[in-house]
């Protein structure tokens, strides 16, 4: 369907990372004690990854589905696990989506599990992390 191709270089400054997709240039890091911050870190990149493809999911599903539903939200807490031996994962994320609309409750179920279907980041996280969904 689709070949995405990113390609990431590890800077000078510690923990920093230089990514490049197509045109775009963004960076990755982490908070150190001296307060450099270049860019989310990892699991937020994650994170928001997860929410932009439930977020351009939902806004494809409401214009082909001409579905009465503004002011479409995503707000994740992830949380990660610690495995010891300097490892971890990300155990689990709270979705939490709000959204206005006309839309019936049960309306609404069959609206965000749709869009949850379609949404190819969801679909793949979701296979490894824990995923609870709520309706605000």
């Amino acid at each position: 369907m689709g070949e995405y191709r990113v390609t990431t270089d590890l800077q000078a400054e510690e923990w920093q990372l230089k990514n490049q997709a197509r045109g775009h240039i963004f960076f990755a890091d982490d908070v150190k004690s001296d307060g450099t911050d270049a860019g989310p870190n990892p699991v937020e990149y994650l994170t928001g990854e997860v929410n932009s493809c439930i977020a351009m999911s939902a806004g494809m599903v409401i214009k082909s589905k001409q579905y009465p539903v503004t002011n479409f939200r995503v707000t994740t807490h992830a949380e990660t696990k610690d495995l010891g031996h300097a490892k971890s994962v990300v155990d689990q994320m709270t979705i939490n989506l709000s959204f206005d609309t006309s839309l019936t409750p049960e309306e609404q179920q069959e609206f965000v599990d749709f869009v949850l279907h379609v949404s190819t980041v969801y679909q793949t996280v979701s296979k490894s992390v824990k995923m609870t969904i709520n309706i605000n």
